[in-house]
């Protein structure tokens, strides 16, 4: 006779519970399975790992016995994971003892991946040094939360890119903002409490190691009065941090410097150099208390305190690995001018006090806004004498639009490095996506395998001038807001780390990840959806990028630019230069497509057409459409974005597919198929600008607003539409069923 389940004895509720899991297909969890987790809690980049794979495994419901990498030796029976540097000889004279085979060689970042079965399982991370251990442990912790303790690893992996950065345009304090000084959009009002929180760099500088970012950038118009006292200017020191609303944060000198040196140490333990960088003749705040500080490059007291900044900073910060100097903004275009200026007043400061302090190391990072590299290797000549120090040089590799072509041509500075011997970093700049979280892998990788005279970059840094990504403050939903901006992107975040760590990191990564986070969905159907809406937005921008390669050009977001200098909303006119319309627009350095008026007129001989790309790019918005409809979020909020963000991409990649066909054809001189075309156009961008007006607050950015609400461009956009001889506003359930 069944008992009632309340009288029914425990035994008899496992053995119930342990046939359903059978029935339905589950193995039972390993709970009483314990594994021995071997590595040194004294180096921090291996201890961080080693919380990772300890969690992994928990979740998996296994016994953690965490042990020091000195107990190994001593290692008795059982499952064991083992993080160690691969110069390690007891680990390695062990690892082959059981079976293993060693990882000689490796070098800088890079690891090794083992598994032996004598006596028991055992994974074995080996790093050519305490980064490499890391990213090796982290891809064991990560494999073991999607697989389990289970997997086969002889492998390793090494970086394409030695660094790969962040570029946090970020306001220390409201009278030293960041790029553009007296522009407050939202977020950068509310971005300065987040700057002076350590939880924010904790978690930002925690998941950006995940996605193997290893250099955090800062930029600031002129960072010196929140981070030191200067000799001869000590009111030039900030005697408090204000923010925006007129409020204060109570943090002294001595309190703002043990805040930062924290912040660099822990960047540190997560393999991570830290940078400052400015935009050198700007004398924020400083000026205020010492009339005598102004932009004129020959006023020798400017010079004077940018000198003693610079050293202060240096002898305040010996954790800071590196600075970054911009010749031009707020400077003339005279080359030799500029680049003179930046070395007597920054230059020279580095040079002298690394040969007073030859045990301290530091790299400087020259940006060629406004100068050339020749200009820099001859004036900064003197450096190279100093053992300590380094002197790379850094481009704008894709200008403002880094989703464009994956090949750009950008290339004259790289090219000039190499011939002068210097290395040059790369600036990936996203002013394309504030509110949009893209993501399609291969485009990544293409990028990658574009990058020209590899051996002549160090590294990239990847950022945004438009808005500062401190915390999400754009969601409807309050309860989005608060996480980090990087949280908010992580895939596309993720993307970028992890592709530029290693090209070959495959789909099934992505897709993994996918899946752990929304276990509910079919991760093939999101990844395929998430990149088929994301592959058409850089093809718009290609198409159109000759003379629209600056921020207040373009903004594809909105279909926008500066209205001050380029007119606002951007038309399928045939008109060329800055406000101009798409067809009269060349396509970006480097891209391989026929642009509109070519293809009007039939001249694209082996290129791709305008129309051949509109087709592809309304195919792949329709299919991720179709794989989205399959989607469901049942409630999880983060899940039910994600859904949204693939709708709101492909919605707008449908939008631009019917542009670029009407701007085709109205180029051709077929003016009813344009504005047929334009119809179209027309309620795939209602389908967009509604859809971001139910999930995200309008915001200001440095060169437009979202003002007052997503609606913004709607009397633009119907107006193309009646321009070509549209009546009224076009049936869009007529449109859709027909399509």
């Amino acid at each position: 006779m069944r008992l009632p389940m309340k009288t029914m004895p425990f035994t008899c509720i496992a053995t119930f519970a342990w046939m359903l899991f059978s029935l339905l297909g589950f193995s039972t969890p390993s709970s009483a399975e314990s594994v021995g987790l071997y590595f040194d809690p004294a180096t921090p980049q291996i201890a961080f790992a080693a919380g990772d794979v300890k969690a992994a495994l928990e979740k998996r419901k296994h016994i953690v016995e965490t042990r020091n990498l000195a107990s190994l030796a001593q290692a008795g029976s059982g499952k064991k994971i083992v993080l160690a540097l691969a110069t390690d000889k007891a680990v390695a004279s062990l690892l082959a003892a059981q079976g293993g085979k060693g990882a000689a060689g490796l070098g800088e970042q890079a690891y090794a991946l083992r598994t032996t079965s004598i006596p028991d399982l055992s994974y074995w991370v080996l790093g050519g040094d305490a980064n490499g251990a890391m990213y090796g442990g982290l891809q064991i912790a990560e494999t073991i939360s999607i697989n389990g303790l289970s997997g086969n690893y002889d492998s390793q992996e090494t970086p394409f890119l030695m660094y790969r950065g962040m570029k946090l345009n970020l306001p220390l304090d409201k009278r030293i903002p960041t790029y553009v000084g007296g522009w407050s959009s939202h977020s950068a009002r509310e971005a300065i409490a987040d700057v002076w929180d350590m939880t924010f760099w904790r978690t930002l500088i925690d998941q950006q190691a995940r996605h193997r970012y290893n250099v955090l950038s800062t930029w600031v118009h002129h960072p010196f009065p929140a981070l030191v006292r200067v000799r001869d200017y000590p009111n030039a020191c900030l005697p408090n941090i204000q923010k925006y609303d007129g409020s204060t944060i109570n943090l002294n000198h001595e309190q703002r410097v043990a805040f930062w040196r924290d912040v660099m140490t822990y960047a540190h333990g997560r393999g991570m150099k830290f940078y400052f960088f400015n935009w050198n003749i700007y004398v924020d705040y400083a000026s205020t208390q010492y009339p005598a500080l102004t932009k004129s490059p020959s006023n020798p007291t400017t010079i004077d305190y940018m000198y003693k900044s610079m050293w202060a900073l240096l002898e305040t910060y010996p954790e800071l690995d590196g600075f970054g100097i911009t010749s031009g903004d707020g400077m003339g275009s005279n080359k030799e001018e500029n680049t003179q200026w930046t070395w007597n007043a920054m230059g020279k400061a580095v040079r002298d006090y690394l040969s007073e302090n030859p045990s301290r190391r530091f790299n400087l990072i020259h940006r060629g806004v406004k100068t050339e590299p020749q200009t820099c290797d001859a004036i900064y000549a003197p450096i190279k004498a100093v053992t300590n120090a380094t002197f790379n040089m850094s481009a704008k590799y894709a200008m403002a639009h880094m989703y464009s072509t994956p090949t750009p041509r950008w290339t004259g500075d790289i090219q000039s490095c190499a011939k002068l011997g210097l290395k040059t970093w790369l600036t990936f700049r996203n002013d394309d996506f504030f509110y949009l979280s893209w993501g399609d892998p291969q485009f990544v990788r293409d990028f990658m395998a574009g990058i020209p005279l590899k051996d002549t970059v160090v590294g990239m840094y990847i950022g945004i001038d438009g808005y500062n990504p401190s915390r999400a403050r754009f969601f409807k939903n309050p309860a989005l807001n608060g996480q980090l901006e990087v949280e908010r992107r992580w895939y596309m975040e993720m993307l970028w780390g992890r592709i530029s760590y290693n090209p070959g990191t495959s789909d099934d990564v992505f897709k993994g990840m996918l899946a752990r986070r929304y276990p509910t969905v079919s991760a093939g159907d999101l990844f395929d959806a998430w990149t088929l809406a994301s592959r058409s937005l850089p093809k718009v921008t290609e198409l159109v990028m000759k003379d629209w390669s600056l921020d207040f050009h373009w903004y594809p977001e909105g279909c926008w630019s500066d209205p001050g200098r380029c007119g606002g909303f951007r038309t399928i006119d045939d008109v060329g230069g800055a406000k101009g319309g798409f067809a009269g627009q060349d396509v970006a350095k480097g891209s391989a497509l026929c642009n509109i008026a070519d293809s009007a007129a039939g001249k694209c001989g082996r290129k791709k057409s305008s129309y051949q790309l509109a087709d592809e790019m309304e195919a792949d918005a329709r299919k991720a459409i179709s794989l989205t409809n399959t989607l469901e979020s049942g409630g999880n909020a983060d899940l039910r974005v994600a859904i949204n963000n693939v709708k709101q991409m492909a919605f707008l990649s449908a939008y631009y597919a019917h542009k670029i066909r009407g701007a085709t054809y109205k180029k051709a001189g077929e003016k009813g198929k344009a504005r047929e075309e334009m119809g179209r156009a027309y309620c795939w961008w209602m389908a967009y600008s509604r859809s971001m007006e139910d999930t995200y607050l309008a915001d200001s950015f440095r060169n437009l607003a979202i003002a007052p609400d997503w609606k913004f461009a709607d009397a633009a956009v119907l107006k193309e539409y009646a321009d070509l001889g549209g009546v009224g506003i076009p049936d869009c359930n007529t449109i859709q069923q027909h399509d």
